[in-house]
């Protein structure tokens, strides 16, 4: 055989079977090592081949010995790495031989009938000429007759199993229920009706009628005949400019409580409450993972009293219990002159902080004792004296 590759005579001829070997067994292939980085200065999909233990790369003697083998693969590099062939490889500078690991050759059918007339068993399966309707799979056997059936000469076709990958066991699925809970009011607590982080004013409109006065509208709202009451939350209106009938005003009416909480693995929380006041209301939240927590809260309207409050989220429940109460201060008032004597009789005014004014008398001891919601920084004159005339005592 003539070839214009060179002679190597240390190495036995390229076609030349070694004696232990015998005829059309799977070569003999030994595979080179490459550093890391040899590795990584390959191409992406030959690195995968490589690291995955699919093929193996080969010195030249062994590339030269297997250029008739179809299943290797030989690349070399000009400005890029690409698949050449063996005469374009054995010319590169930059290049590689790889060769497959698992030498398992691919599944061939023999399908040669007693007439010759068909070589591949691909064309008998497309004639369907299966017996008994046998159906072939990857790790069975079949027989397959051919179109001289009628001489009882079926072919035998070996198809060798494959590997499956082994599934990766499910992992179970963490179930979060729906739970609830209830921050503030807190349990058995008692609340009082006073502005706070906690409590606030309730305001609602009212349409001033044409035979109403806005004192009037302040004694039905707060129980003071005191139209700064109103006036506080309305600008633009005062006592030198009232408010004229058909007028939109901003009026105190109650207090609100607030109702806080959490709630996880549900879209929603419905709230009840009942004591003096009583009602349900239903919040929608954000959308969020089973395991985050969603906090939510709602103004109520409260009066004195006691209070139980229901919170449902997707089956969940909570409750608590507290107590609403109006704050009430109370004053002593006693007026005594230089030598302790007290001062029976004497007129006294108190005047609270909305600017309302409670008048009363002192008893025969020059005493007297009031008290109210609204005596928070209440101021207490004598109006039968100056204010020279009196100072506070110590008590």
């Amino acid at each position: 055989m003539l070839t214009k590759d060179p002679v190597n005579l240390n190495y036995p001829p390229l076609f030349e079977q070694p004696h232990n070997e015998p005829e059309n067994s799977e070569p003999v292939v030994t595979f080179s090592y490459l550093s890391r980085a040899q590795l990584c200065k390959l191409p992406k999909v030959l690195q995968r081949q490589l690291q995955d233990n699919l093929f193996g790369a080969l010195d030249k003697h062994q590339a030269a010995r297997l250029r008739d083998d179809t299943r290797c693969q030989y690349w070399a590099k000009d400005k890029e790495w690409k698949k050449v062939p063996y005469s374009l490889f054995k010319q590169a500078n930059t290049r590689l031989a790889v060769y497959p690991k698992q030498t398992q050759a691919p599944t061939k059918y023999s399908g040669a009938v007693n007439n010759g007339s068909i070589t591949s068993s691909q064309t008998a399966l497309q004639n369907n000429t299966f017996i008994n309707n046998t159906v072939m799979t990857p790790s069975t056997s079949a027989f397959i007759n051919s179109q001289s059936a009628a001489q009882n000469s079926p072919q035998f076709i070996n198809q060798q199993s494959y590997n499956q990958k082994p599934k990766k066991a499910v992992q179970p699925i963490q179930q979060h229920a729906p739970a609830v809970r209830i921050y503030k009011p807190e349990l058995n607590s008692t609340m009082l009706l006073k502005a706070s982080h906690t409590v606030r004013q309730n305001f609602t409109t009212h349409v001033l009628g044409a035979a109403e006065t806005v004192e009037q509208l302040a004694q039905q709202y707060t129980g003071y005949k005191n139209a700064n009451l109103i006036y506080d939350y309305n600008l633009g209106y005062s006592e030198r400019k009232p408010a004229k009938a058909g007028t939109s005003l901003t009026v105190p009416n109650g207090w609100k409580l607030n109702i806080e909480g959490s709630c996880s693995n549900s879209r929603s929380v419905v709230i009840q409450w009942q004591g003096p006041t009583s009602g349900q209301i239903t919040l929608q939240l954000e959308k969020k993972r089973p395991d985050e927590v969603s906090f939510w809260q709602h103004y109520a309207e409260v009066k004195p009293g006691l209070y139980n409050v229901t919170v449902t989220a997707s089956g969940a429940t909570d409750t608590t219990t507290f107590t609403v109460e109006q704050p009430t201060l109370a004053y002593e008032i006693e007026l005594l002159d230089e030598a302790g004597e007290p001062q029976a009789n004497m007129g006294y005014k108190i005047r609270l902080r909305n600017g309302h004014i409670i008048t009363g008398q002192l008893d025969q001891n020059g005493y007297a004792n009031v008290s109210g919601p609204d005596f928070e920084n209440a101021k207490v004159s004598f109006f039968e004296l100056d204010s020279e005339d009196w100072s506070v005592g110590k008590v």
